[in-house]
């Protein structure tokens, strides 16, 4: 059998895309090499954006493709490829429009505006109340449907390997399952085989000697890169790279963490101000730690030994309230208890009786690490920070136990990705399209449609967008 549209990948983009063509009559293979369908839909914040849609116009929200566009550039500076921004943007308010047609439930606080990035001057994002998962409890029922009808066959557990094509068009795609190859053709086909934030080496490899900790979707291990790169296709804005703050090793060396799991507020200040200090591996402060502005601080983090640090606080500090009365410990969503529970573990929390023994235990230079408390607790008694410019000065490390939590500059996201036009056609090194193969999604990589930011919602809202634009328009 030959597919009107063969898809690699049964993730966000693949799943938007197979519906969207299955419900216009094609035949639709799709190739996971998982045993179940979504990808990283089980596992994303699933954070959406998009100007002018619904449940902005029903809480008053002005706002609009062309406001949404303008703040995007104003944040990434006008990077990344500026023809699929644009295309993302235009077509995100009809992808918000259709998950609201498909029943989408929207957390009741949204829209709003989110500061673990830089912040867009408008409310517009949205997400689901059970995250990413909401958006997949929509589409299945659509992909149930085709499924049965026998639009949609899907070919779970198999692995993409390679490429084949016929009179210079791509045609099919090479697949192993039960150690055996397998071979499916289509008339076009269509990667949406995610990132490579679970692939050490090709991580390693396209960005030398930066440090990964991955809290990234198991199966995103760069299938799609390594095959399209084999093919001749380009990748591009590697450069772009930029993690995320605040992972913990829960096993220490792993190179694993988890966003949904054991996450430290260390974003940004706007949610939460600062009982604690931040100190490198030298035992140092290197920011102010009350700084709003997420990328200044990814950044201060990147110029660290490991692109790691401490945060650094005592027992008055994870008891204490914070300035809304709340109880709010520097873990997202951990109570005092759970704190104390964790830090007997002794993984990336761990704490102490004296300054000396949680020098000892964290591996920081003892000498400096009294050093830099002393000159803190100074700080706080004169309200003065001389070397960074802190405001927030309430909570001096000075009771006991003390403590100290290990954090990550970690990936969420990867920004490099494989290069397409405007018509996400795959282009190789010359710049042509490459008969035959189209991508979406995270093998596009979040520079492309991002920037050199972190934008909100413009990894999943591009990633269902793109997919619905390449099963309404190949055939």
């Amino acid at each position: 059998m030959t597919y009107d549209i063969l898809i690699v990948g049964a993730g966000t983009a693949g799943m938007s895309c197979a519906i969207t063509a299955a419900e216009r009559g094609l035949k639709v293979g799709v190739i996971e090499k998982s045993d179940h369908v979504g990808g990283a839909l089980h596992w994303s914040g699933g954070h959406m954006s998009a100007g002018g849609t619904r449940l902005q116009r029903e809480k008053g929200i002005e706002d609009s493709i062309e406001k949404h566009l303008a703040d995007i550039y104003r944040i990434n500076n006008k990077s990344g490829d500026l023809d699929l921004v644009e295309k993302a943007v235009k077509e995100a308010p009809k992808t918000i429009a259709w998950l609201d047609d498909l029943g989408m439930q929207w957390s009741p606080e949204c829209p709003r505006i989110i500061y673990g990035h830089v912040a867009y001057d408008t409310a517009r994002t949205i997400y689901g109340p059970e995250k990413a998962l909401s958006i997949l409890k929509v589409l299945l029922p659509k992909w149930k449907a085709q499924v049965s009808n026998g639009s949609i066959e899907c070919h779970l557990e198999n692995t993409f390997v390679g490429l084949g094509k016929t009179d210079g068009r791509y045609d099919t795609v090479i697949c192993t399952a039960e150690d055996k190859e397998v071979r499916f053709r289509g008339k076009n086909i269509v990667i949406t085989s995610g990132g490579y934030g679970s692939n050490p080496a090709y991580f390693q490899q396209k960005h030398p000697g930066i440090p990964l900790v991955s809290s990234c979707y198991p199966t995103a291990t760069a299938d799609g890169h390594v095959i399209l790169e084999q093919q001749g296709g380009q990748f591009r804005f590697g450069e772009f790279h930029l993690p995320s703050l605040g992972g913990m090793e829960e096993e220490e060396g792993s190179g694993r963490v988890d966003f949904n799991k054991a996450w430290a507020m260390v974003l940004t200040s706007v949610y939460r101000q600062p009982r604690d200090i931040y100190v490198n591996a030298l035992g140092e402060r290197f920011i102010r730690e009350d700084e709003a502005n997420p990328e200044i601080r990814e950044l201060t983090t990147m110029q660290q030994p490991d692109w790691c640090f401490w945060v650094v606080f005592d027992e008055m500090a994870l008891n204490a309230p914070d300035e809304n009365g709340n109880h709010n410990p520097i873990i997202i969503g951990r109570t005092v208890a759970e704190m104390k529970e964790e830090a007997r573990k002794e993984n990336a929390l761990c704490m102490a009786g004296s300054i000396e023994q949680l020098a000892e235990k964290t591996g920081l230079p003892a000498d400096n690490l009294l050093k830099t408390i002393s000159n803190y607790n100074d700080m706080v008694r004169t309200k003065i920070d001389p070397d960074f410019g802190r405001n927030y000065l309430e909570h001096p490390i000075a009771q006991a136990p003390f403590y100290a939590l290990k954090v990550h500059a970690s990936v969420l996201v990867t920004f490099g990705g494989i290069k397409v036009n405007s018509e996400l056609q795959v282009l190789n090194a010359e710049g042509n399209p490459m008969p035959g193969l189209y991508a979406a999604g995270e093998v596009l990589g979040l520079g492309a449609t991002s920037g050199s930011s972190f934008c909100s919602g413009m990894a999943i809202t591009p990633a269902l967008g793109f997919g619905r634009v390449l099963g309404r328009t190949l055939s």
